[in-house]
């Protein structure tokens, strides 16, 4: 539910018809409302969400609330900052003329003071040419920049129709000018009405309040004079330095398409157009935009080349050496989520399929994901030579690139505990359950008890005595759930009930020290990374090796079979 938080200062309470409609609007949104002094203007911003921040800057006359189509979605994976820009909403205004530097850093301090790692910046209309112009100078501190039918790519030249009513409720911001603008603003206002019912007259009445505030008038004009009406020198452009992307309505009056297709060819943004939207897709196609923007990030966002070439370069042997084994692991999991015939399955970091494969057996409907194309060819493969049908995609588990609420169950094994940003991996993976749905998450348990790594470790020694093993604080990526606590934390944090975390252990069998190599140097790539930061000589490789062979040999005794445990956490949740 929105709160109101503003340190060292009063709070407003509603006093007349658009305060009013500014509080019914935030009524029941899962995000707080606070106040503070931005380059030295009063600035009332919406916060709410955890994970990658992402900051959403309104368009002229606007304010933050109007993304509230959209804030419920994104707060589930993001942490979300949406303040009102200088001169709209409840910020305050400025006094004297509108200086672009002052509002460049004006964003720079929100950053600052909101963000703790680089955010996305996502821009609508005039919001997104301060977006741009901030990106031009800074994009080190910007993870990606979203433009959303964008002013200053071109200079200010809209459709004639549309540049007549704006100029209409500028002069006289009446009702029925306003509504006049919004039929040109949105593709069908009708529609739009019907689909907001009581909100719409909320937005409408705040709309109205703030265009017949004198106080905000300077500020905003201001605003657009800086920032709306020329275009952003191309050579500015230039030095945006950071994935950028457009999104477009395709039916914008303001903006018309074809600057964006201009600025595409130019500059090398990916393109991405929006049917039935106008100027302001947020709000009138919410979903679409919605499901554009994750597509968009997840473009902008790719995984590192080398950490999709290091799982190719491992596919093969993973298929032959490694899926095999985990097979009896992830008929277990699903076992305990309780897959049934007929569901809508997604396996994230699916690799060749060791839990697709057991979930296709079981008479689910399939889609595997993974960051390697060659994996999923792999299990492409072993799926047909089975005879089952498994659909599958090449994405980056961090931004799946799929419709929220389309999934009965979504699991992951081994996988997303390999997740730099683990947290954001699990709220994806909420994020395309449907509500009643769950989610199954499978990783090793602590490292001082698998049996495969303290042979490795010991083989290493023979060879380097001082090896110091592996990092404990902290630990190496495949065992950041090491604890059943921590795994209960993070899918529970991530809006799942009814978590149940059990321990179980996996049995591994060898006959050789050969066949151990092979397991660890292809399950992933962190054990070739290990060897290779040795920078190790043949003959030290081939101690290795041999010293694995005793281990084995040792392990084994008379029936030729050494079998290896793992403690191994199965995480299951509701949404």
């Amino acid at each position: 539910m929105a709160h109101v938080e503003t340190p060292n200062q009063t709070t407003v309470e509603p006093g007349n018809s658009g305060e009013a409609a500014r509080k019914r609007l935030l009524a029941g949104l899962p995000i707080m409302e606070r106040r503070i002094e931005l380059a030295g203007i009063s600035t009332t911003l919406l916060e709410g969400g955890a994970g990658t921040p992402i900051v959403l800057l309104h368009g002229p006359g606007e304010y933050a609330a109007k993304w509230l189509r959209l804030l419920p979605n994104l707060v589930r994976t993001h942490h979300v900052i949406a303040p009102d820009l200088p001169g709209h909403g409840n910020s305050g205004s400025i006094e004297g003329p509108v200086h672009s530097d002052r509002i460049l850093a004006w964003l720079g301090e929100l950053i600052e003071r909101t963000c703790p790692t680089p955010p996305i910046l996502v821009g609508q209309i005039l919001g997104a040419a301060i977006a741009a112009r901030f990106a031009a100078r800074h994009s080190d501190r910007l993870r990606c920049l979203v433009l959303s039918d964008a002013l200053g790519l071109a200079p200010f030249q809209p459709v004639p129709e549309f540049g007549a009513a704006l100029t209409a409720f500028i002069t006289e911001p009446s009702p029925e000018n306003h509504d006049r603008l919004w039929e040109r603003c949105a593709f069908d206002l009708d529609a739009l009405r019907d689909q907001m019912g009581e909100s719409w007259h909320h937005l409408r009445a705040y709309n109205l309040d703030r265009a017949q505030a004198p106080e905000l008038k300077p500020t905003q004009h201001g605003l657009f004079e800086q920032f709306g009406l020329s275009a952003i020198p191309p050579e500015e452009l230039a030095r945006i330095a950071v994935p950028t992307v457009l999104i477009w309505g395709r039916h914008d009056l303001a903006s018309p398409l074809p600057i964006a297709e201009a600025a595409s060819a130019r500059f090398g943004w990916p393109l991405h157009v929006i049917d039935g939207a106008a100027d302001d897709p947020p709000i009138e196609q919410p979903a679409a935009f919605i499901q554009v923007l994750r597509t968009a990030l997840a473009e902008a966002e790719p995984v590192a080349p080398d950490t999709r070439q290091a799982w190719s370069r491992i596919a093969p042997g993973y298929d032959r050496f490694v899926t095999p084994t985990h097979f009896l692991i992830g008929e277990e999991g699903l076992q305990r989520a309780a897959l049934r015939p007929g569901m809508r399955f997604l396996d994230v970091a699916a690799g060749t399929g060791a839990l697709s494969i057991p979930a296709a057996r079981l008479g689910a409907g399939v889609l595997a994901t993974d960051i390697s194309p060659v994996m999923l060819e792999r299990l492409r493969a072993r799926a047909a030579g089975e005879g089952l049908a498994i659909e599958t995609r090449a994405m980056d588990g961090h931004a799946l690139t799929l419709a929220d609420e389309s999934f009965d169950m979504a699991g992951s094994q081994f996988g997303v505990m390999l997740f730099p940003d683990m947290p954001r991996g699990i709220r994806e993976m909420v994020r395309v359950v449907r509500p009643g749905g769950r989610v199954l998450v499978t990783a090793y348990g602590d490292p001082r008890e698998v049996d495969f790594l303290s042979f490795f470790v010991e083989a290493i020694r023979a060879a380097r005595p001082a090896f110091p093993g592996l990092p404990k604080d902290p630990p190496p990526l495949p065992f950041q759930l090491r604890d059943p606590e921590k795994l209960r934390h993070e899918l529970e944090a991530a809006g799942l009930r009814e978590v149940h975390v059990e321990r179980t252990t996996e049995n591994l069998e060898f006959t050789t020290g050969e066949q151990l190599w092979q397991w660890l140097t292809q399950s992933n790539p962190i054990p070739g990374a290990i060897l290779a930061e040795l920078e190790l000589s043949e003959a030290e490789t081939a101690t290795i090796r041999q010293a694995l062979d005793r281990l084995v040999a040792a392990r084994a005794g008379t029936g030729g079979t050494a079998v290896l445990t793992s403690p191994v956490n199965i995480g299951v949740g509701t949404k």
